[in-house]
């Protein structure tokens, strides 16, 4: 377990199935960094392809996007669900990009420019600040137990025409990051990459 884990009692036992997806997670990516030198954390197999770094920063960054929203939807779902309103259903389109995200990858999606990493990053940054990010979504997704997963929503950063229940924002930055860990292990796993 990462530094700040614990085992989590959870009222809802999908969430405490996050739990246990964001603790594999982490366990992935420090055993995906490990041992390799700052040379071979930044090898690319080619200028279109990230590097292992880059695939860990592409995550952290766009972790850092949902924080505040999270806390927003958690705070409307609690409203919502004591007005005693109608449960928000998932639309079809929402659980097939959620079900995209997951490796291998089966479409591309353009990322934004404030979540593309940079070359060239310090191996021991990258894991404390990927691993920070994770945390905090493990204290959100706690935070979130025992509201409604179907009344918080909001709008998709990369697409605004998509609108996700808080249920599936947290599942889907879980999906992401096991593409991202995927796509670093592709480039662990390539034939050139450096001894």
């Amino acid at each position: 377990m990462a530094s700040g884990e614990s085992t989590v009692q959870m009222v809802d036992p999908f969430l405490e199935g996050l739990i246990e997806e964001l603790d594999a997670i982490l366990i992935d990516a420090r055993s995906l960094a490990e041992g390799l030198s700052q040379p071979q954390f930044n090898w690319n197999p080619d200028p279109r392809r990230w590097s292992v770094a880059q695939c860990l920063e592409h995550l952290t960054l766009s972790l850092r996007l949902y924080p505040a929203e999270i806390e927003r939807m958690i705070g409307e779902a609690r409203e919502r669900a004591t007005a005693n309103e109608r449960p928000y259903r998932e639309g079809w389109l929402s659980r097939w990009v959620v079900s995209g995200m997951e490796p291998p990858p089966r479409f591309r999606i353009r990322t934004r420019q404030s979540v593309d990493p940079d070359p060239g990053l310090d191996r021991d940054t990258v894991m404390r600040d990927f691993t920070a990010a994770h945390l905090k979504l493990r204290e959100l997704i706690t935070a979130a137990d025992g509201v409604s997963l179907r009344h918080g929503r909001m709008r998709s950063p990369f697409a605004p025409i998509l609108q996700f229940t808080l249920g599936q924002v947290l599942a889907m930055n879980l999906a992401h990051a096991r593409r991202h860990l995927w796509q670093a292990r592709q480039v662990r796993q390539h034939p050139n990459f450096p001894a």
